[in-house]
């Protein structure tokens, strides 16, 4: 899987501080897999083709991924980010919830999610067959 990284400059960075700049920075170019795939054929078929990571308004952090469908078939999924701190645990996996999405084949789309804790400083999109409603 190929991974291209982008990083603007980081929105209020004079006002969060360097080391926080320097955590956010290391942590977008660390090794770990940006998507886990929870089930379904989308291992061959939805990769990441850029990231970036930067600042919201009270220091929360800010992720974009641009996802892409190497197939030429329409896909149904949901998605949801999963937030680590420093050391690569998950903050909430259990609570966020499963976004649905569909990507045209050959086609690209970019999702966003803000960190509901400032002590994020790295994310995976979790991806998974669509789930049917239960009431």
């Amino acid at each position: 899987m190929k991974q291209v990284l982008f990083f603007p400059f980081l929105a209020g960075a004079g006002r969060v501080g360097l080391p926080l700049l320097l955590s956010l920075l290391l942590a977008a170019c660390g090794s770990s897999t940006l998507i886990d795939y929870r089930g379904g054929a989308f291992e061959d078929d939805i990769e990441v083709e850029k990231t970036s990571l930067s600042l919201v308004e009270g220091g929360l952090p800010l992720a974009r991924a641009v996802l892409v469908n190497d197939s030429r078939k329409e896909l149904k999924f949901e998605y949801k980010f999963v937030w680590l701190d420093t050391e690569g645990v998950p903050l909430d996996e259990t609570d966020r919830p499963w976004r649905p999405a569909k990507l045209a084949g050959k086609d690209r789309m970019t999702v966003t999610g803000t960190a509901p804790f400032d002590r994020a400083r790295r994310f995976q999109i979790q991806i998974r067959e669509p789930q049917e409603i239960t009431k």
